[in-house]
């Protein structure tokens, strides 16, 4: 582990850069690699003990470099990994973040023409089971007797083959906003099946979980089953070798207004390409917000009894439901889902949060960024908290020796999709007033994914001279290919030590060195589609900010 720490990956030439220093120096020297020419000398500026890791640090700005090309670092006899500045670089990281939504992809084949060396079979073409807790009887007795339904597609949650409608909404929530803010961002060709398509490949693939999503709507009232899963977490195996019975779970209030609002966003992104797509998507949001307002009690769901794989459990649906009547409203302009979003407004507590649990922060967003007629008093209550609570976070950055925003109780499962969705807010807040004051901050965050940060390692798989090596995920760890599964983003640090190689490692470290680069610390280097989708929106704010 080297003393200077920077993002791996570089910089754009305007943008505002930073290097770290575990220790004491008082420069740095900064060498154009390809020339062997000395090309800028700082100072560094003393922090002290970074609270979060305990590393004594100095920071220096490099923000006037701003040539293209090919640099490293110099502090006393340290030399840092080759960074490169140049307007492309968003981009690049941007357009990886993205294809790895490819290769979490279920139900086909995955080909070398575009998977390359990660390439694999057909995976789970089987019919799911609907869950009965006489489920295994029947199957080995009279398995007639439980309905079976098409579950083929989507993609894979995360380091296992589960597919759950909750986290499922949020990694398209990210993606569709995304797409909806920065589309200029969107223009690459990533080697996909549908890259020949018209349209942008964020589109094709979004549409891959989009028509998962339609089959998991119960067609007889509209309610949205939780997830498919074995009844157990497979082996570090392949997917195709995944062949134990699926079973499809029960409907819940949390995933059907998550569904409500996942389609009516969707519908209103695909309105322009595929008004039929778009109509049948906005009639499936319709019919789960029906089935929401037949039953306006919360039914949340629990693993049954013996049910080892992920739960997504919830302790309420107040939240879902905001979100699911902003979408509704933003998209069709119907007054009764206003009604319903203030009456929501008054009940739900947290209002900022864009995570899988708690997505009050999603509801707020379409809600603000409305092109319907607003309560004016409520929209800017929405937008002064919304805005405050950027600044807490500018605050937070400029305490931190890293500069980044994250808390010390933000080091929990998935802390890089805090700090992700963390940097949305900001990119958010940044729309309400019209500017860029928050970059700075964004910029710090951005870089701490790629390597600047106290383990000095880029979270992201394949991008980054010193990128995580073992995650927590299946394909990667059984398809014996050196490199993982490229573009993937790392839980993190995470202070719980919930998996025995993260107590074995990490026991007594401060909370940003939670982490091991192994392939059983599920609970810190676990990967999912909803730690991708947040650093895709990020990344693409970054491209042409």
């Amino acid at each position: 582990m080297g003393a200077i720490r920077i993002n791996q990956m570089g910089y754009r030439t305007d943008s505002t850069k930073q290097v770290v220093y575990v220790g004491e120096a008082s420069n740095f020297l900064i060498f154009d690699v390809e020339k062997d020419q000395l090309v800028l000398e700082g100072d560094l500026k003393t922090h002290g003990v970074d609270e979060a890791s305990k590393d004594i640090v100095c920071t220096g700005d490099f923000s006037s470099l701003k040539e293209p090309g090919n640099y490293c670092i110099c502090i006393g006899k340290e030399v840092s990994p080759i960074f490169t500045i140049s307007d492309k670089q968003p981009q690049v990281c941007t357009d990886a973040l993205l294809k790895a939504f490819y290769y979490q992809r279920c139900g086909e084949k995955l080909s070398k023409e575009h998977a390359g060396e990660w390439h694999h079979d057909v995976c789970h073409l089987q019919p799911s089971y609907l869950f009965h807790p006489e489920a295994e009887d029947l199957l080995k007795n009279n398995p007639q007797a439980l309905e079976k339904i098409d579950t083929s597609g989507g993609w894979h949650d995360a380091g296992d083959y589960g597919r759950y409608t909750v986290a499922a909404a949020k990694a398209v929530a990210d993606l569709l906003l995304a797409y909806e803010h920065y589309k200029e961002a969107f223009t690459s060709n990533l080697d996909i099946p549908e890259s020949n398509l018209p349209g942008a490949d964020i589109l094709h693939e979004v549409k891959v979980e989009l028509d998962f999503l339609l089959k998991m709507q119960r067609k007889s009232d509209g309610a949205a089953y939780s997830k498919v899963t074995t009844r157990y977490f497979p082996g570090m195996i392949m997917p195709e070798e995944d062949t134990d019975p699926l079973f499809i779970f029960d409907v819940s209030s949390p995933a059907t207004a998550d569904f409500a609002a996942t389609m009516a966003m969707a519908a209103r992104v695909y309105k322009e390409f595929d008004a039929s797509y778009a109509n049948r998507l906005l009639d499936a949001s319709i019919k789960a917000y029906e089935w929401l307002e037949k039953h306006p009690e919360p039914m949340l769901f629990k693993n049954p009894p013996n049910m080892n794989s992920g739960e997504y459990g919830d302790v309420s649906d107040i939240d879902e439901r905001y979100w699911a009547a902003g979408e509704l409203y933003r998209t069709t302009g119907e007054e009764k889902y206003h009604s319903d979003f203030l009456k929501y407004y008054a009940q739900v507590e947290d209002k900022f949060t864009l995570g899988w649990s708690d997505v009050g922060g999603y509801g707020s967003i379409a809600y603000l960024l409305s092109e319907q007629e607003l309560d004016t008093k409520i929209y800017e209550a929405l937008k002064i908290d919304w805005i405050t609570y950027a600044e807490i976070l500018k605050q937070r950055s400029s305490k931190d020796g890293y500069g980044i925003t994250l808390s010390l109780d933000d080091y929990i499962w998935g802390s890089t999709m805090v700090l992700l969705n963390q940097s949305m807010h900001l990119i958010i807040a940044n729309r309400l007033k019209e500017s860029k004051e928050y970059d700075y901050v964004i910029e710090r965050n951005w870089d701490y994914l790629f390597g600047m940060n106290p383990m000095d390692i880029s979270y992201v798989s394949g991008l980054g001279e010193q990128a995580i090596m073992a995650p927590h995920h299946r394909p990667s760890a059984a398809d014996g290919v050196k490199e993982p599964v490229p573009g993937l983003v790392s839980g993190g640090p995470n202070a719980g030590l919930q998996d025995d190689a993260a107590k074995e490692y990490c026991q007594g470290q401060p909370p940003a060195k939670c982490f091991i680069d192994h392939v059983e610390s599920y609970a810190t280097n676990e990967i999912t589609i909803y730690w991708n989708s947040p650093a895709v929106y990020v990344g693409a704010y970054l491209c042409y900010r």
